[in-house]
């Protein structure tokens, strides 16, 4: 069997159409189970329902005696009510065909019986074994149990047919009949086959859309890892050129102290599994305070505050992620306790998106190196703020004044260590 667009669809049974693969196969019960049980119910019902007038019309329409007529059309009807109750055990397709053919079997078997006692098999017997194959065909019974159930009701219908005594030829009954069983088992095959086809064609399409929108995910979570939020949705959106200006932020630069002789005792990858422990908490702390990484360069890592929410605090949060990634830096032993230079300064930047096939987001502007400048002068262990950040955030940290530092690049300006919390942070 092929799918749709050239696809190999998986292999079945050539008799009974199931399919080789046992998992795929149960799922199909399952599914064409609770597609089909109310119909296998309805058709359960109706049997019940028609054999109870059925039992008091045989005896008027025919020469079959009402004592016979009567309790064998109320049993049918209870066996058909008992059928309807086993109908929440039959939660998978087999188990509902089983059934439905086995109560088919007894309803014709009994019909030619009932007809052949009463002088009606001509004519009446036959057109009530077609009404049986078209509820068969109704119910779209699976073609193995349809094609064991026509067998039974062939069986019974040749000898009833042989043991018919009447004036009438039962050669155009015969032929009917013959003609009915052959239509109905090709057309259930056929519409069997198109419905686990169909079946496995939606599982397919299911299945794939579920691994792209997996892949979708994975892709957008890659560039949330590499881009702000904002600009990522932009970037979807189709805009191209980004390129804004962000009057206050708060720039944090941090690098490990000592991180060259460090890494020349170390292997390559020994130092890649060392940053790679290190980022991996900051990059936890840097989403816990809700600020946005901006990039890594060897050992420098860069966070920005109030970029993508310009909310008035952004100085704080970055100040609180810095004394984090202090105590985080402490818990990695690299040759003894590792230690950070943390330098942030506040101020306006320029923001945008460079490149065409490998895009990156970053910032630039005198705020940019300042806050670079002010980590690679900083105290070790410390935060080093310039006095814009440090007046942002006196109220909530005490600073230490280092005097004035004259910045590569840069002309000297006030600088200030962070100390800690104020004692109205703390009582906060």
């Amino acid at each position: 069997m092929r799918m749709v667009g050239s696809t190999e669809a998986v292999a079945q049974n050539l008799l009974t159409l199931r399919f080789l693969d046992v998992g795929l196969e149960e799922q199909y019960q399952v599914a064409a189970g609770d597609e089909s049980r109310s119909g296998f119910r309805m058709i359960a019902i109706a049997s019940a329902v028609l054999w109870t007038p059925i039992a008091f019309i045989l005896p008027v329409a025919t020469d079959l005696p009402p004592e016979l007529a009567i309790p064998v059309g109320l049993a049918m009807s209870a066996i058909s009510l008992v059928v309807v109750w086993l109908s929440g055990w039959a939660n998978t397709l087999d188990r509902q065909h089983a059934l439905a053919s086995l109560l088919t079997s007894a309803n014709g078997s009994v019909i030619l019986v009932l007809a052949l006692v009463g002088g009606a098999l001509p004519g009446y017997g036959v057109a009530a074994i077609m009404l049986l194959l078209a509820w068969g065909f109704v119910s779209r019974t699976r073609f193995v149990y349809a094609a064991l159930r026509t067998v039974v009701l062939g069986v019974a219908f040749v000898i009833a047919v042989a043991l018919y005594a009447g004036p009438a030829t039962l050669a155009l009954d015969v032929l009917l009949f013959g003609a009915a069983a052959a239509g109905s088992l090709i057309a259930l095959r056929i519409i069997e086959r198109n419905r686990r086809q169909l079946f496995f064609q939606e599982r397919v399409i299911r299945d794939q859309s579920e691994r792209l929108a997996e892949e979708a995910a994975k892709s957008e979570q890659l560039i949330l890892n590499i881009l702000p939020a904002s600009i990522a949705k932009r970037l979807r959106e189709g805009e191209r050129t980004i390129a804004d200006d962000y009057p206050s932020v708060s720039v944090l630069f941090g690098d490990i102290v000592g991180f060259t002789p460090l890494a020349a005792q170390l292997s390559a990858r020994e130092v890649i599994e060392l940053l790679s422990r290190l980022f991996a908490g900051f990059d936890k702390l840097v989403a816990e305070h809700g600020l946005e990484k901006i990039k890594t360069i060897g050992d420098n890592y860069m966070v920005v505050g109030g970029l993508t929410d310009a909310h008035q605090d952004h100085a704080l949060s970055v100040v609180r992620l810095g004394l984090a990634m202090l105590e985080e830096a402490e818990g990695h032993d690299a040759l003894g306790r590792m230690q950070l230079r943390v330098g942030v300064h506040s101020g306006p930047v320029i923001g945008g998106v460079i490149g065409t096939h490998k895009v990156a987001f970053d910032l630039w502007g005198d705020t940019v190196n300042v806050a670079s400048r002010l980590q690679e002068l900083g105290p070790p262990g410390r935060i080093h703020l310039s006095e814009a950040t440090m007046k942002l955030v006196r109220d909530h940290f005490e600073c230490e004044p280092l005097g004035e530092s004259q910045l590569r690049g840069h002309s000297r300006m006030k600088t200030y260590a962070v100390i800690g919390p104020t004692r109205v942070a703390l009582a906060e």
